[in-house]
């Protein structure tokens, strides 16, 4: 199977997949196991140190089954899983401050999907790139159970809100997390504008060509290729990579912007307003596509329950999550917008409506935005 662009990498991905898929076997009987990500769609990305063929960011892949484990069961499988392939199998986003290496943050990301259930999946990204992706174990045809599904344009705006966490992460890090968040900022920004546009593909290397076709900035153009050119067969490597990261973030405050104005239907460039706006407008549109009714926006309620019991688990006391129905994720993402773009007092004044604990800010928000995205809810 092709993982990588290149023959040797892929042998070394199918060694590591022969390692995990007998540890699953012998704790799951699994439907069929899926190679997800850039992986199980021929990008995944990779360094040659030496003679020695390093795959890099992780392994995220699917289990189809009938009986789901719980979560505990599946943390201790991702960390046996990691291990068994010599990595240290810790997640950046939980772990923002330690100092990042490409061996310790290598991990294995395991989704697991009730069989019965793959022909209601939401219609997001996910769900899209999951019926295109590689079936490494069971039953070849399983994915087509998926439906074609429209991604919508929210996702569009979940992936730059990423982006952002990444970048506060990788500030003051390693450089090879700012070099892989850089290019992952290019890469996702690509991806978000063809959302927008109903053009996108699962392919890294069909999206950055259609994305030469777009109404956009030719030096974004270049910047996409060169990133994604880097992500497939340099492992991330950027000549310059302060310089790269800088303008990667400076890219996405523009595409985020242009994306929120559209959605939001404001004219403002003022960040403040807009987040102003978003807060106001944003969590009666966000969820539509997965409620499936745009009169059950305040099911969104339940997120913030879920919230607040992943907070118990970690000892954050996040109780203010339960007296709004806004979502605690939208409103984490908006601090983080401000905090991003130099607005700090206003940035503190919406993680207030979560949490009293709101210093230092940047790990604050941080903290808060690992607790709600490693829920795996999208």
């Amino acid at each position: 199977m092709k993982y990588t662009v290149d023959r040797e990498a892929d042998k070394k991905v199918e060694e590591d997949i022969k390692i995990l898929t007998g540890i699953i076997l012998q704790k799951i009987t699994p439907k069929a196991i899926v190679m997800f990500g850039g992986f199980g769609h021929g990008g995944g990305s990779f360094r040659k140190i030496g003679k020695k063929i390093v795959p890099l960011n992780d392994y995220d892949m699917y289990i189809i089954t009938g009986n789901l484990p719980g979560n505990e069961t599946i943390k201790e499988l991702e960390v046996e899983c990691s291990n068994a392939i010599k990595r240290g199998g810790k997640e950046i986003v939980s772990n923002f401050n330690e100092q990042y290496n490409i061996n310790d943050f290598f991990h294995v990301d395991l989704h697991f999907v009730d069989y019965k259930k793959l022909g209601k999946l939401y219609p997001t990204q996910r769900t899209y790139d999951l019926r295109t992706s590689l079936v490494i174990f069971g039953d070849k045809s399983v994915l087509m159970n998926i439906p074609l599904v429209k991604i919508p344009k929210s996702d569009a705006i979940r992936l730059l809100f990423n982006k952002l966490d990444h970048f506060a992460i990788a500030e003051g890090n390693s450089e090879i997390i700012k070099s892989i968040y850089a290019v992952k900022g290019f890469t996702d920004l690509c991806s978000a504008l063809l959302i927008l546009q109903g053009k996108y593909v699962s392919s890294y290397q069909e999206r950055e060509k259609i994305f030469q076709s777009m109404d956009v900035p030719e030096e974004l153009k270049k910047l996409v290729k060169e990133a994604t050119e880097s992500k497939l067969h340099k492992g991330y490597s950027v000549k310059d990579t302060e310089d790269f990261f800088e303008k990667s973030k400076r890219w996405v405050e523009w595409g985020l912007k242009k994306i929120l104005k559209e959605y939001l239907k404001t004219k403002s460039d003022n960040w403040k307003d807009i987040c102003k706006i978003a807060y106001k407008k944003l969590p009666y549109t966000y969820f539509n596509e997965y409620l499936k009714c745009r009169y059950l926006f305040f099911g969104q309620y339940y997120l913030n329950i879920k919230f607040f019991e992943v907070g118990i688990k970690e000892r954050e006391k996040l109780s203010r999550a339960l007296f709004r129905w806004r979502d605690a994720g939208l409103i984490i993402a908006i601090a983080l917008i401000l905090y991003s773009f130099k607005e700090q007092e206003e940035s503190k004044k919406y993680l207030r409506k979560l949490t009293g604990n709101i210093s230092p800010l940047k790990e604050r928000i941080l903290k808060l935005y690992s607790l709600y995205y490693l829920q795996k809810l999208i």
